[in-house]
């Protein structure tokens, strides 16, 4: 029998379709999914029967199944403005944000002053990380509909992510005078004064949008962050497990549970929730990282380093701004009579602290050419096993092999009692004398030369936890020593502390790693925070003391007071998290020992 004609085919299914559209409208998804159904089992192609089954699936919160059926439904009706929309919308929750994209664009073709369409295409740049883009659309809706709460939603949020937090801010507290049970607003804003490590203002935003929606998931995620961000991590792990309770399978907050965890110590509990995380999601990259780096901080490097890989698939990773030069070495291929490219991928203390494995890696028959940054190039220049320096922002040399100065530890097997010692960086002879004569100048002869780091690089996601404010370690400045500052830079927020500080003032002077390795050189002792002098103070044989956060960097370890990485270092660790007085207190008490040894007393006379 031939198959039914089209019209025939809307004809059957026609009764099926407006009882499904009258429980639809009544809100009783139940009664109407299978009416739907049944008519498209008579009519396949029905569009709107198609199209509104989309739209009730993702009223059901299931985009995954809404999407393929308004598909379908815009290959009958290619023009259809709604469908465009819904589609569009489903898109963005299923983050494909450039099919989205292109929805908004086709849909705003047809219909150029549809505010809503400008307002949700705001949406998807955002998600495509185009926030200039985002923000311009978002002032186009609001230029054709100024009363639209959602474009000033979208508006806030592309000024939140250009980093203009104050304009973002009074975008969402426009939107809040207007309506001020609005969920969405508040939880924006919450975002915006976290971004502020304005925490408490932020938790009772959320707390407020909280008690109109109770099961609002972004909400409860971003409350358990706040909490784990103030230091709250008891609480952060409740609250996260509230989320889990009815989310069992958000990734996000399993691995963030494991960043509460570990900040409290409970490091098996951590590893469990990273490993749930990627049993979720097998591609987080942050759970695999954030696991590896936690085997890495308990000294566990064998199951650390293949982990510790996955680092090179975040966003922010260095290796990813451009291509590798040349077939990425595997730790098998021979080296012998080869070349080699160590790629510079983190910061200044990395690149000092495992530039060590060049000897290793000329042992075994290579050419090493080092990328490095232009402040270490001339220092670096003279590291053992470098044949060649090459700056990072030059073209590459041509090389047989390359690979990521930070893959190295895991490719040639290291472990605690293996670890290669630092490579023995040494200071110009003439930078050297010229210091010499300098501090000769400036520093009494009876006290000890003794150089101090309290802050370090301000644009380090933790510099928050490792740098110190300078007016909290006068008492330590106390001890009668020559006290010289080793920082180029002093913050806008020490700088009245730095004036009564009684610390030598050489920050015209310390213009690269060069200068700063020739004076450290003429000094007794190096103490100073997780810096990148650190690493050159230890890597220069000089005794440097490290003043380390409670849940310090993986490479420092836990507990321990010596570092398997450098013989000269010795580290003093918080006891209480953001609590520097124990740290001080030890410093303090064995600092006039130090001193003694270093300079003993005359003997007496006869």
């Amino acid at each position: 029998m031939a198959a039914p004609h089209p019209s025939k085919q809307d004809a059957l299914a026609a009764p099926w379709f407006a009882q499904a559209l009258q429980r639809h409208r009544a809100g009783d998804l139940n009664a109407a999914e299978p009416l739907y159904q049944q008519a498209l089992k008579l009519a396949p192609k029905h569009f709107d029967a198609l199209h509104m089954l989309g739209v009730l699936h993702a009223q059901r919160g299931e985009p995954a199944l809404a999407a393929p059926l308004i598909t379908q439904a815009l290959q009958q009706q290619a023009h259809d403005v709604a469908a465009l929309n819904n589609l569009a919308g489903v898109l963005n929750l299923l983050h494909r944000f450039e099919e989205a994209l292109d929805c908004f664009d086709r849909l705003l073709t047809l219909q150029p002053d549809n505010a809503d369409a400008h307002t949700s295409r705001a949406d998807a740049l955002r998600g495509l990380e185009r926030h200039a883009e985002s923000l311009a659309a978002a002032h186009q809706a609001l230029k054709l509909k100024p009363d639209l709460l959602r474009a000033r939603i979208a508006q806030a949020n592309a000024l939140r992510r250009l980093n203009r937090f104050d304009e973002a801010l009074t975008s969402l507290d426009r939107v809040l005078e207007q309506r001020a049970e609005y969920p969405e607003a508040l939880n924006d804003r919450a975002n915006v004064l976290f971004d502020l490590r304005r925490f408490d203002d932020a938790l009772h935003a959320l707390d407020a949008a909280l008690a109109l929606r109770p099961r609002y998931a972004e909400a409860l995620f971003n409350r358990a962050n706040c909490l784990r961000a103030s230091g709250r991590c008891e609480e952060a792990l409740a609250a996260y497990d509230a989320l889990l309770l009815l989310q069992p399978e958000h990734a996000e907050a399993l691995n963030n549970r494991g960043a509460a965890c570990e900040t409290l110590g409970r490091f098996e509990e951590a590893i469990a929730s990273y490993q749930r995380a990627r049993q979720v999601e097998p591609q987080h990259v942050m759970a695999h990282l954030n696991e590896g780096l936690c085997h890495l901080l308990q000294g566990d490097l064998e199951r650390g380093w293949p982990l510790y890989q996955w680092r090179w698939q975040a966003p922010e990773a260095r290796l990813n701004d451009r291509p590798l030069p040349a077939p990425r070495w595997d730790g098998q291929t021979s080296l012998a009579g080869r070349s080699i490219l160590l790629l510079s991928e983190q910061g200044l203390g990395d690149c000092l602290q495992f530039c060590r494995y060049a000897r290793q890696l000329e042992a075994l028959g290579a050419r090493v050419v080092l990328e490095t940054w232009p402040p270490l190039a001339s220092l670096l220049a003279r590291a053992e096993g470098v044949a060649e320096i090459v700056l990072r922002d030059e073209a590459r040399p041509t090389a047989d092999y390359c690979v990521p100065l930070l893959d190295l530890p895991g490719l040639l097997g290291s472990t605690l009692e293996n670890l290669p010692p630092p490579a023995p960086l040494t200071a110009d002879l003439s930078r050297r004398q010229y210091w010499r004569d300098m501090l000769g100048k400036i520093a009494a002869s009876q006290h000890p030369r003794i150089g101090l780091v309290f802050s370090g690089n301000p644009r380090h996601s933790n510099d928050h936890k490792r740098s110190i404010a300078l007016a909290k370690l006068q008492t330590l400045l106390e001890h009668p020593a020559n006290w010289l500052c080793l920082q180029p830079e002093i913050r806008e927020s020490d700088l009245q502390a730095f004036a009564i500080s009684g610390l030598s003032d050489l920050r015209t002077e310390l213009t690269d790693f060069e200068e700063t390795a020739a004076l450290i050189s003429e000094l007794d002792l190096v103490i100073t925070v997780d810096s990148s002098v650190a690493h050159l103070a230890a890597s220069l044989g000089c005794p440097t003391w490290l003043m380390l956060p409670a849940k310090p960097d993986w490479r420092w370890l836990l507990e321990r007071a010596d570092s398997p990485w450098y013989p000269a270092m010795r580290l003093f660790r918080q006891t209480v998290p953001d609590d520097w007085s124990s740290v001080l207190e030890e410093i303090s008490a064995v600092l006039p020992s130090f001193i003694a040894e270093l300079r003993p007393p005359a003997a007496a006379a006869s």
